[in-house]
């Protein structure tokens, strides 16, 4: 009976060693070959509501903090798009993880009066070795989200560090030399506080009326995550008069493949006109006037049609 209890012992022993022996190999397995692999918000296990919640709060931490830190840089106004991720579909295993953004340099020519426009993309690889349960548990109760501790790698933060420095689509412009320095952004056209906040009141109306229209309109195709960037005019420094007016977006769009899970990620930005005719004064006055429209939807100064419908030829 001792011999069969110890034979008994052993063989549990072993019934364990085997249990941890087929985990282990299991998960060696889930970056094989035969594996395959979905988008972490269609994994099985994902409560996609609290993900979404998620990574609202990831882009609003970088929004808040990037004037202070990355936007310090060569760009000062980089817009967080899509954080996601690829996982293996049977363990959730992450495979690769991929944070979007854009961001846009604006400047007008004084002397020609043309609307330059820089607006790359950065595409930021997000290592880690983890699942996406334990993925969104550990960043659903860090505090600070952007520097936690990822299993096996640096903090998000962290390894966003050298991103910034690698644009995608970089195209700064040439300011014409010859000429009278004759024209100026809208931005820096008005001197008085009073003036300079009536500016950034009525772009910021443009902005949330964007945002509200786009989920049922533009954002409602691939480039789901559009962000509205920079809109800028140039303006005649004599006059107040309005020479153009542009636009710029940025969006992404991520595909992840059923087998390699790497994914292919579209990454752009557009330069939209927006025809206007007449001054700067009288176009803030039109998008920040009271009424239930938005700003979007209201008839631009000197012709017929809105910013929503100069919108639409330019915006995928």
């Amino acid at each position: 009976m001792k011999y069969l209890a110890h034979v008994t012992t052993i063989a549990a022993l072993a019934t364990g060693c085997l249990a941890q022996a087929g985990e282990s190999e299991s998960e060696e397995l889930e970056q094989g070959v035969s594996t395959t692999y979905v988008d972490i918000l269609d994994f099985q296990h994902t409560d996609q509501l609290a993900w979404y919640d998620l990574i609202r709060s990831l882009d609003t931490q970088f929004n808040n903090e990037c004037g202070d830190t990355f936007c310090e840089g060569d760009w000062s106004n980089i817009h967080a798009l899509t954080f996601s991720c690829s996982v293996s579909s049977k363990a959730g295993s992450v495979r690769d993880c991929v944070w979007t953004f854009a961001a846009a340099q604006v400047q007008v020519d004084p002397r020609n009066a043309a609307i330059l426009v820089n607006a790359p993309t950065f595409q930021c690889p997000i290592k880690m070795k983890t699942t996406a349960v334990k993925l969104q548990k550990l960043l659903n109760e860090a505090d600070d989200k952007l520097r936690a501790p990822l299993p096996g790698a640096p903090s998000i933060n962290e390894q966003l560090s050298d991103c910034f420095d690698n644009p995608i689509g970089a195209t700064p412009g040439t300011l014409s030399t010859t000429g009278s320095l004759s024209y100026v952004s809208a931005n820096d056209y008005y001197t008085s506080a009073a003036g300079i906040d009536r500016w950034y009141a009525a772009k910021r109306a443009l902005v949330a009326g964007f945002d509200r229209v786009c989920g049922d309109t533009f954002c409602s195709g691939d480039f789901g995550d559009l962000q509205a960037m920079d809109f800028t005019c140039a303006i005649t420094k004599s006059t107040g008069n309005i020479k153009s007016c542009m636009w710029t977006f940025g969006g992404s769009w991520h595909l992840v493949p059923e087998h390699g899970g790497m994914q292919a990620i579209t990454s752009q930005t557009f330069r939209c006109n927006v025809p206007v005719k007449g001054t700067l004064s009288k176009l803030i006055d039109t998008l920040t006037a009271p009424g239930s429209d938005t700003a979007v939807n209201r008839i631009l100064p000197g012709t017929t049609a809105t910013a929503y419908e100069a919108l639409l030829g330019c915006l995928p």
